[in-house]
C-alpha cells in the first residue's frame, strides 16, 4: 500500500522533509538490531508505503508532490536531503516565479488555478508509480498566502482526481504572536472551504505555540521556558517539524494487532476509520510519550509500559499533546472548574520493546470514551496497534490520535486556558472578527479577485461557527 504526500507551501514542504527523514531513519539509523526476518518485513512495508524504489543502485524516492510558489524552500530542501541522505526527492514538483504575498486571495485566485493543472498532471505521474494506494496526506499552513490560498484551492479540487482516495490534511496553526498581520484573516477563509469538504476526509490541526512550548520544554534553561516567544525562547523551526515527523510517523509505521500478527497494511485508512463519525466532526489531534529530541536523552529512557498507561490516561483527560503540558491536579471525579469536552474517538499504537500487548485499551479509555457519544460504538475498533521495534531511537513510545475531548474553562477566569479541539478555532474566528467588524484590510483580497470580501468573509465565517457550535452541543461533564 502506498501513501502519497502533498506538500504545500513552505511550511508544507519543510515539515514533509522532516517526516520523511523521520520514516528514513527508523529504518535504518535509529534501531537496534533486530530478527533478520521481523526487520525485513518492516523496513520493506514501510520503504514501500513512503518510497519508491526505482532500482537497487538508486536512491529511495519519496512518495511526494512539492508544490510552492517561489522555487527557493524547495530548492534547498532538495539540495541538503541529495547532500545528507540515503534517499531523495522525486522530480515531481512545481514552482513558481512569484508567491502569494501572504495573501489568502492571491494564492486561491491568481495561483490556484494554473497550479492545479500542473498537480494535476504531477499527481498522476506520481500515483501510476504506486501499486494500490491507501490514501493522500496533504501538509499546509493556515496563515501564509501559498499554504492558506493555494492550498485551499488545491485541497477542494482534489477529489476530481482521486474520488474515492481518503484524505488526511495537516493543518499548520499560526502563532497567536505571529508576524502576518492578516494570519487569522487567511486561517479563517481557508477552514470556511476545507470544512465544507463532504470527501473522506480527517483534518489534523498542529498548533505552532503547543509544539513550540513542547520544544522550549526541551531544549531551553528552566527560566526561560515561560519567557515570550523572542529573544528569551528561540526555538529553530526544525525542531518543531521535527516533532511533527515524530508524532506523524509513531502512527502511520508498520504495526499488527497482537505481538505475532501479520502487519497492517492500510494504516493510513485505519487511522480515519478509527476517528471517523459525522461530518460536522473531522478534527483530530495527535499525542505521544515519551518524546526526547536528543539521541543521548534517549539512551537513558526508563519509561515502563504501566507507567505509560497511566499516563496515557491523563493525557486523554487533559487533551495535552506530550505529557509535559499535562495538568496533574485534574482528575476525573475533581476537574477543579473545567469542564470535560467528551472523547469522541481514540486509537493508538504502542511501540518500544518489552510487552507493549500487555497494555490494556478498555483501561486506557476507562470512563473517557463517552458510549452515548462515541462513534466506536458502531465502527468496532477496540484494539491498539504494536510493534515491538523500537521508533525514531525511543525504547518504548505510546502514540495517540483523537477526535474530541480536552478541558474546557470558564470564560469568566483570568486566565482561561482551554485544550479542547475547537479552542483554536474559536480564536482565529475572535481575532479575525475584530478585522472584520472594523473593515480592516478587505480591500486587500478585494484587489486580487474577491469579488465581494464581506459576503465571502461572513460565509467562512458561518462555516467555522457551525464547527464550533456542533462541538459545543457535545454533553460535557
Amino acid at each position: 500500500m502506498s501513501i502519497v504526500s502533498l506538500l504545500i507551501g513552505q511550511c508544507g514542504n519543510q515539515v514533509g522533509s522532516e517526516f520523511f527523514k523521520t520514516i528514513y531513519d527508523d529504518n535504518f539509523n535509529n534501531c537496534p538490531v533486530y530478527s533478520a526476518s521481523s526487520n525485513t518485513s518492516y523496513i520493506n512495508e514501510s520503504l514501500g508505503t513512503f518510497f519508491n524504489l526505482p532500482d537497487s543502485d538508486s536512491k529511495p524516492e519519496a512518495k511526494c508532490v512539492q508544490i510552492d510558489m517561489e522555487e527557493k524552500v524547495i530548492r534547498q530542501i532538495r539540495c541538503e536531503v541529495n547532500r545528507q541522505y540515503n534517499w531523495r526527492f522525486s522530480k515531481n514538483y512545481f514552482c513558481s516565479k512569484s508567491g502569494s504575498g501572504n495573501n489568502w486571495a492571491h494564492g486561491y485566485f491568481l495561483n490556484g488555478p494554473p497550479c492545479m493543472e500542473a498537480l494535476s498532471n504531477l499527481l498522476r505521474l506520481e500515483l501510476e508509480k504506486c501499486d494500490l494506494i491507501d490514501g493522500l496526506i496533504t501538509t499546509l499552513s493556515l496563515a501564509g498566502g501559498t499554504g492558506s490560498g493555494v492550498g485551499t484551492y488545491l485541497f477542494t479540487h482534489l477529489s476530481d482526481d482521486c474520488p474515492k482516495a481518503p484524505i488526511l490534511a495537516q493543518l499548520i496553526w499560526p502563532y497567536r504572536l505571529g508576524e502576518v498581520v492578516t494570519q487569522a484573516y487567511n486561517a479563517v477563509l481557508s477552514l470556511g472551504h476545507l470544512l465544507r469538504s463532504r470527501a473522506p476526509t480527517g483534518f489534523l490541526l498542529h498548533e505552532n505555540d503547543q509544539l513550540h512550548r513542547a520544544c522550549a520544554a526541551r531544549h531551553l534553561p528552566k527560566h526561560q521556558r515561560g519567557a515570550a516567544r523572542g529573544a528569551h525562547d528561540q526555538i529553530p523551526i526544525t525542531e518543531l517539524n521535527r516533532l511533527l515527523g515524530h508524532l506523524l510517523g509513531g502512527v502511520l509505521q508498520p504495526y499488527s494487532y497482537s505481538s505475532s500478527g501479520a502487519l497492517c497494511r492500510r494504516r493510513l485508512s485505519r487511522l480515519l476509520f478509527d476517528l471517523s463519525g459525522p461530518p460536522d466532526y473531522r478534527l483530530y489531534r495527535l499525542h505521544c510519550l515519551p518524546y526526547h529530541p536528543d539521541k543521548e536523552a534517549r539512551r537513558f529512557a526508563t519509561e515502563t509500559w504501566p507507567q505509560l498507561q497511566r499516563h496515557s490516561q491523563q493525557l486523554l483527560l487533559t487533551g495535552a499533546c506530550l505529557e509535559d503540558n499535562m495538568n496533574w491536579n485534574i482528575s476525573r471525579k475533581n476537574l477543579h472548574g473545567y469542564q470535560r469536552q467528551p472523547l469522541l474517538a481514540c486509537t493508538g499504537v504502542a511501540r518500544g520493546s518489552g510487552e507493549p500487548g500487555e497494555l490494556s485499551w478498555s483501561e486506557l479509555t476507562e470512563n473517557l470514551l463517552n458510549p452515548e457519544v462515541t462513534f466506536q460504538s458502531w465502527n468496532g475498533s477496540k484494539s491498539i496497534g504494536v510493534s515491538n521495534r523500537v521508533f525514531n531511537g525511543h525504547p518504548r513510545g505510546l502514540f495517540l490520535a483523537t477526535s474530541g475531548g480536552g478541558l474546557i474553562s470558564d470564560p469568566s477566569a483570568p486566565s482561561p486556558l482551554n485544550t479542547d479541539v475547537c479552542a483554536p478555532l474559536r480564536l482565529v474566528r475572535s481575532r479575525a472578527w475584530r478585522l472584520f467588524s472594523a473593515s480592516a484590510y478587505l480591500h486587500q483580497y478585494a484587489q486580487y479577485g474577491m469579488e465581494d470580501p464581506k459576503e465571502a468573509f461572513l460565509e467562512a465565517f458561518a462555516v467555522v461557527e457551525q464547527t464550533i457550535h456542533s462541538y459545543s452541543q457535545l454533553n460535557v461533564s
